[in-house]
């Protein structure tokens, strides 16, 4: 449940720092179609380097080396 929230709080706090680096009012609908854009280009972006990250993490040795 924690993870959840925390992942909850993330993609929120990405959206606010979206919309207010481009200085979108989100009342305008060409301003929402960018925001769309913009903050699902970030998530997919996101989830390529989590996945790079984790595939990493899967192919490293983990077993400690024996003398």
């Amino acid at each position: 449940m924690k993870i959840l929230l925390i992942l909850i709080k993330i993609f929120a706090i990405g959206a606010l720092l979206i919309i207010s680096n481009q200085g979108l009012a989100i009342s305008d609908s060409v301003n929402r179609e960018h925001f769309v854009d913009e903050y699902s280009s970030w998530i997919s972006h996101l989830f390529d380097k989590g996945i790079a990250i984790v595939g990493y993490v899967i192919k490293s040795e983990w077993l400690p080396e024996n003398p």
